[in-house]
């Protein structure tokens, strides 16, 4: 499924989008916060280094691979969208309110099978709603 938490960005396509952004804006910087002999966690790097450019630079290179054309987006691309929006938010970035809504639209109307997980991912998924209806701006 490409899901390995229940967390909105614990899958492959907004971890993918979030690596890459995070390379993209940061550069060596990243690479070597992200080295093995770094005490830093990927928690860590990410508080570090989260900010506006790396929120649009996620959402860019996302809608690379999944296409700008929304209505095409499987349950999968619409969770790896809210995933990036989720994680800058829950970082204290501002994300503009349009970037918002559509987090809140995919994550209300998702629909991804959490097998074993399913009770988990509602609670995760409740606060995750209610953390991006209280981000400002919205």
């Amino acid at each position: 499924m490409g899901c390995w938490g229940i967390k909105s960005y614990e899958n492959d396509d907004a971890h993918e989008a979030l690596d890459r952004a995070f390379e993209r804006v940061h550069g060596d910087a990243y690479d070597e916060l992200m080295d093995d002999r770094s005490p830093l966690s990927l928690e860590d790097v990410q508080k570090k280094l989260a900010n506006e450019q790396t929120l649009a630079a996620a959402l860019d290179l996302f809608e690379d691979e999944a296409g700008s054309n929304r209505d095409l987006w499987d349950d999968l691309d619409r969770l790896g969208y809210a995933g990036i929006v989720v994680r800058h938010v829950e970082l204290g970035v501002p994300a503009a309110a349009g970037v918002v809504a559509s987090a809140i639209a995919f994550l209300e109307a998702e629909e991804v099978e959490w097998e074993g997980e399913a009770t988990h991912r509602k609670l995760r998924r409740d606060k995750e709603l209610t953390m991006l209806r209280a981000a400002p701006g919205t």
